[in-house]
């Protein structure tokens, strides 16, 4: 048999085997090695993340199974990148979507920037909070290191430490300060004792009616007679 006779059969031969399916070669009909012979058919050449062939199964392969890079260990996009194929089913480039240029960095799955005017990421206030620098007195925290006065109270970042029963920094009119909590704020009363007592607009828990007292000061009314509060 001669050389080139002997190169044709192999490349035809491996030709068939890629394709999964038998074949005739010079009227001769070669077995399917999928079912027959080693696993070098359908099955070697089935989706596999991290072959560097994009198949239609997956969103992106990159040609390995690694994080961090942007195609993930199941061939999925990872959160801030974008994957793109030279051609149909080759290997996907794949390269951050952020601009560090800009300032942007990717938070909880997004691009954002301490200042783009918006807010988004981690922030508790635009452009501040959260990734970004530390919030003015007034705005939304979560924490105090949101605020540069490093106080956070009420959900404000707050002029002072704020947490005592009768004074908040949320009130309406002056949020960001911290003050007494009027005496007709009733939802207070549960901070003062669960509706013995209530605040009295002056920072102070005073008992209501009917609940034991020694002087007129003890109660919110101001009166005590027979020892509870009128």
């Amino acid at each position: 048999m001669s050389r080139e006779h002997v190169g044709r059969d192999f490349f035809w031969t491996v030709a068939c085997a890629l394709t999964g399916y038998g074949c005739l070669v010079e009227g001769e009909y070669l077995e399917d090695l999928v079912s027959h012979g080693p696993d070098v058919g359908v099955s070697a050449i089935a989706a596999r993340c991290g072959d560097g062939i994009r198949h239609d199964t997956e969103a992106c392969d990159d040609g390995n199974a690694a994080l961090g890079d942007g195609c993930d260990t199941t061939c999925a996009v990872e959160p801030c990148f974008v994957c793109q194929e030279v051609l149909p089913g080759a290997r996907s480039r794949c390269a951050p979507q952020c601009d560090a240029a800009v300032g942007q960095s990717c938070v909880m799955g997004a691009c954002v920037s301490c200042t783009d005017g918006v807010r988004n990421g981690s922030e508790t206030d635009v452009d501040c909070g959260g990734s970004c620098g530390a919030c003015a007195q007034g705005a939304p925290c979560g924490s105090e290191a949101d605020c540069a006065s490093g106080f956070c109270s009420g959900g404000v970042c707050c002029n002072e430490a704020c947490g005592a029963a009768c004074v908040r920094c949320d009130l309406q009119g002056s949020v960001g300060i911290c003050a007494y909590v009027p005496e007709n704020e009733t939802h207070e009363d549960h901070a003062c004792g669960g509706g013995t007592a209530a605040c009295d607009g002056k920072g102070a828990c005073k008992k209501v009616a009917l609940q034991a007292c020694a002087v007129g000061i003890d109660c919110l009314s101001g009166k005590c007679l027979g020892g509870a509060c009128q």
